[in-house]
């Protein structure tokens, strides 16, 4: 909102991916909408502080205006970066995860993939302890 951050998406993405787990909801007051953005995406500014918010997982935002900017895991190369951030002419909503968290005083009318809380942490679980504990390997070998 301030400009003092400037996110720059190597290609063009359209999929906006929506979370509605309670920590989404608690860190905007409502599902969080993100792109799944490549590695080489470009997150620039003086202002961008990063917020641990879970054992595997952290949060960008920009301390000047206080804008989400991104939620990415601590090992690994995925980057979710804010979809309000862009103007989203071709967007659409692809998937919905934590869809069973979802409180009944909102729905979006999207025909998206939605996925439960447990397939989530069956999906990212045992990727994200193995990062977790393969890191001080990674690290001597570099």
């Amino acid at each position: 909102m301030c400009g003092e951050v400037s996110v720059i998406l190597p290609r063009s993405i359209a999929d906006v991916g929506v979370c509605h787990c309670r920590m989404c909801r608690r860190w905007g007051s409502g599902p969080w909408m993100s792109l799944q953005a490549p590695p080489d995406t470009r997150i620039d500014g003086s202002t961008v502080k990063v917020f641990r918010s879970s054992w595997a997982a952290e949060r960008g935002f920009c301390a000047e205006c206080g804008s989400h900017i991104f939620h990415r895991p601590q090992d690994g190369p995925e980057l979710a970066v804010s979809a309000g951030l862009f103007d989203g002419g071709e967007f659409h909503v692809a998937r919905e995860i934590c869809h069973d968290a979802k409180p009944p005083f909102y729905r979006f009318e999207a025909n998206s993939e939605r996925s439960s809380s447990a397939a989530l942490a069956l999906r990212w679980l045992p990727r994200l302890v193995w990062r977790r504990l393969s890191r001080p390997f990674r690290r001597r070998s570099s």
